[in-house]
């Protein structure tokens, strides 16, 4: 499993877990399906916005390959 994976799962399992675990602390225990509704979105987009940063970081990084081809 690559770095760009392990740091995409934890990623998304935090925000997963902070939309989840909200809805509970703000509803003394309670579940309101609505505002997990929200707090998923929120988490998606979040995601999604990290996502796009990362790819785009991942693009620019020199890999061995790209190395060679530079100084060859």
């Amino acid at each position: 499993m690559t770095r760009a994976v392990k740091r995409r799962l934890v990623a998304g399992t935090l925000l997963l877990a902070v939309a989840t675990g909200s809805v509970f602390f703000w509803n003394d225990g309670d579940f309101d399906s609505g505002q997990f509704a929200i707090n998923l979105a929120v988490a998606v987009a979040g995601f999604a916005v990290l996502h796009q940063r990362w790819r785009a970081k991942e693009k620019r990084a020199l890999t061995p390959r790209k190395v060679e081809d530079i100084f060859s």
